[in-house]
């Protein structure tokens, strides 16, 4: 096992075996730790011919609540195999030849770990698994935001001309220059929505709107007030949608929301974008737009043994359940988005 205190001094053969996960690669693992001051770590397990199997960042976060999806609040210090805020890949890959020796080492860990949006091929013996926030992710099936449009079942299809009629006068755009357009104004628009968030898993610095790489979509009223923004991230033919401001006094009169994740289909569909991961909250308002369901699940382990036992008996209940997806027949019966 190697670990590494800083992205900058992570091995030459790190991205080898990273897949299409954006968030594990050094620059945006580099950014990551001038935004964010929670302590970090790098780990790497190798095979017998040395080529990178597991490799994971740990966060060292507090005031986590392992409870979100209940009534309750369990607040916790945890080491969390994630990034310190909310994005719908996971932070490593788990192979399965180091299996053994990552579970060993992990249990060994003291306090609580937790392991956040892996897929259920991820198993790790003496970890506690159950469901997380799914994501929501929309498989492009048209070749232009009106055939869209026309695909959707009538119910569908009046709901969002509605909401296209409500911020018809809202001037669209995208900034050209996060760097130096990315105001504290928006920012404050991101921060009103994480507030209200029913399920807060880590807050990003305005910087992080600041990168270069993102697109942010924006809606402006004709005296220049921002009435929403949407920050989404290009990841090869997919599309990554990562973090929402909205102006909490006109959200129903504009419908701002709506708009900005009709827009973001737009977006994929005129660029050429295969899929568009819509992210893991308001999953209903996703399905709804035409999404299905990418199950993810946390993994948790406690170094005391009884506390690791009681975790296993409580997952099931503190868990998140799902919508039923099956509900919501968007699209026309010629169109599908499987």
């Amino acid at each position: 096992m190697e670990k590494y205190l800083s992205a900058k001094s992570l091995p030459k053969d790190w991205e080898d075996n990273i897949g299409n996960n954006p968030y594990l690669k050094k620059d945006f693992l580099e950014f990551i730790e001038k935004i964010d001051n929670s302590e970090k770590s790098y780990y790497v397990f190798r095979n017998s011919q040395g080529k990178i199997d597991t490799q994971f960042l740990i966060s060292k976060t507090v005031d986590n609540d392992i409870a979100m999806f209940t009534p309750f609040k369990i607040p916790v210090v945890l080491n969390s195999i994630y990034y310190p805020f909310t994005l719908s890949k996971p932070g490593g890959i788990f192979g399965n030849i180091t299996k053994k020796e990552v579970s060993d080492y992990l249990s060994n860990l003291k306090g609580f770990k937790l392991i956040i949006n892996v897929d259920e091929s991820c198993i790790i013996n003496n970890f506690a698994r159950g469901k997380i926030l799914p994501k929501c992710m929309m498989k492009i099936n048209w070749n232009s935001f009106d055939e869209y449009m026309k695909s959707l079942r009538a119910g569908y299809r009046r709901r969002y001309n509605i909401a296209l009629e409500k911020s018809k006068n809202l001037n669209f755009y995208i900034l050209k220059n996060n760097k130096t357009e990315f105001n504290e104004k928006m920012y404050n628009l991101y921060i009103d929505v994480y507030n209200k968030a029913d399920y807060k898993l880590g807050k990003v610095a305005i910087d992080f709107f600041r990168q270069e790489d993102l697109v942010i979509l924006v809606l402006e009223d004709n005296e220049k007030e921002i009435q929403g923004f949407a920050a989404i991230h290009k990841n090869n033919d997919e599309l990554l949608f990562e973090f929402v401001g909205l102006n909490k006094k006109n959200i129903s009169k504009y419908d701002i929301y709506i708009r900005l994740l009709l827009e973001i289909v737009r977006y994929g569909t005129e660029n050429g974008y295969k899929i568009i991961d819509f992210g893991q909250t308001t999953d209903e308002a996703k399905l709804k737009l035409g999404c299905k369901y990418e199950n993810l699940y946390a993994l948790i382990n406690h170094s005391n043994g009884i506390i690791n036992f009681l975790l296993k008996k409580l997952t099931p209940f503190i868990q998140y359940k799902p919508l039923d997806e099956n509900k919501f027949h968007v699209f026309k019966s010629n169109y599908s988005n499987i």
